[in-house]
């Protein structure tokens, strides 16, 4: 699971849940494995401004996603709790 480690290095607050959606949601394992490969990308093109900008892009947009991925499994689980008196 390396592409889940960069993500929980980025998100460390949040890695039981990181956890949890990468072995539930083939749509978060692949948004986790295109953040690793544009972050690969942006170190291999870094000293191109340009690309090196579009890739650094591509990674905020990715980590947004992430986000709401995460946000959203939290949103979830505070329901549950809720529903359940917790």
């Amino acid at each position: 699971m390396p592409d889940l480690a960069a993500v929980i290095r980025h998100f460390p607050r949040h890695e039981l849940t990181i956890r949890r959606l990468y072995l539930r949601m083939p749509e978060f394992r692949s948004l986790c494995e295109d953040y690793v490969a544009a972050r690969c990308a942006l170190e291999r093109w870094r000293a191109d401004e340009g690309k090196s900008r579009d890739f650094q892009q591509l990674i905020e947009e990715i980590e947004t996603e992430i986000e709401e991925f995460i946000q959203g499994s939290l949103m979830v689980l505070r329901q549950r709790h809720q529903e359940k008196g917790i």
